[in-house]
């Protein structure tokens, strides 16, 4: 697999044992699965430099979000203005948006996130807001002044936390919308932040912060006895469905 970039989204199904790679190739405009050794590609959704804005073609994509049953959502994203849903074959089923900035509207869709209440949660970044929906893409509410949100992480205790990329910062919220907490201070410096591009937490309680303007990825380690409330916990799955 090729080197990729830090503003390229890279990640898993966390319902597929095969752990296949999933690569957001915003620059192609392409959606790419690979085999968890990366040695076979198994997917493509869009085609290799042609944006577009239809059932198969992205402009310039984001972020995914996947789904028990193996539907997944698309931001799309830099410069389309729509969240595009397929299922597990990667079959066009739905999408909602388009430009602006009313409800149900976007400029640069940039993250996406779930909680317990199978709400889905999607940065809408020029807009300096998170927008909620139900999984068919009705809006429900939006969250206003949120400076630059670029990555969207939901944690199993059922906190949004935000990488922001104006105040370099990881905010910390309650699925109400209020700000709790917030850290960070910008720089290249190890332990700075300067534009949170993407965050993962590994099964030891590690953070992993892709900073993409800094061009790097930063790690940090718990403190010992640091306060629960200010560490950003396992990543929140949704329950696999009953069949």
């Amino acid at each position: 697999m090729r080197p990729r970039r830090l503003n390229d989204r890279v990640g898993d199904d966390p319902y597929d044992p095969a752990k296949h790679v999933w690569l957001v190739e915003h620059l192609t405009h392409q959606i790419l699965k690979f085999t968890n050794d990366g040695s076979k590609l198994v997917m493509r959704l869009g085609e290799k430099g042609v944006p577009g804005n239809d059932r198969t073609h992205f402009n310039q994509p984001t972020d995914m979000l996947f789904m028990p049953n193996g539907d997944f959502y698309v931001t799309d994203g830099y410069r389309n203005s729509r969240v595009v849903k397929f299922s597990k074959e990667g079959k066009y089923l739905m999408e909602w948006g388009k430009p602006g900035s009313g409800p149900g509207e976007f400029h640069t869709v940039h993250g996406i996130a779930i909680d317990a209440k199978r709400r889905i949660y999607v940065g809408d970044r020029e807009n300096a807001r998170i927008q909620i929906f139900d999984e068919n893409g009705r809006f429900l509410d939006q969250w206003r002044n949120i400076p630059h949100p670029y990555f969207l992480y939901m944690s199993e205790d059922q906190h949004l936390w935000v990488g922001d990329g104006l105040v370099h910062k990881i905010l910390k919220f309650d699925l109400n919308g209020n700000l709790l907490y917030s850290w960070g201070t910008f720089g290249r410096m190890p332990g700075f932040l300067w534009g949170p591009h993407q965050l993962s937490v590994d099964r030891a309680g590690n953070l992993y912060v892709a900073n993409a303007q800094g061009n790097n990825v930063a790690k940090f380690r718990p403190k010992k006895n640091a306060d629960p409330a200010k560490l950003i916990g396992q990543p929140f799955v949704l329950p696999a469905e009953r069949r």
